[in-house]
């Protein structure tokens, strides 16, 4: 009998909005230029690539607002 062993909580990995944007561009290049079924694949890799981006930008602005010192005049959100 194999023993349970518990689950190991592997960290996120961070990825530059560039290389994002720029995984996007080739993707949306390869839906335009490539043949059927090539085609479709680029289109959901650039998809998938985009929603990355676009998450990984909100996460960001969230993080950044989160973190703005406020003074006693300023109300929280």
């Amino acid at each position: 009998m194999i023993p349970a062993v518990p689950p190991i909580a592997v960290p996120p990995i961070a990825v530059s909005r560039p290389l994002l944007f720029g995984l996007v561009a080739v993707g949306a290049i390869g839906a335009v230029t490539l043949d059927a079924p090539h085609s479709s694949f680029a289109a959901g890799f650039a998809a998938g690539a985009g929603s990355a981006f676009i998450v990984s930008f909100m996460k960001r602005a969230g993080e950044e607002r989160d973190s703005v010192p406020r003074g006693p005049e300023d109300p929280q959100p």
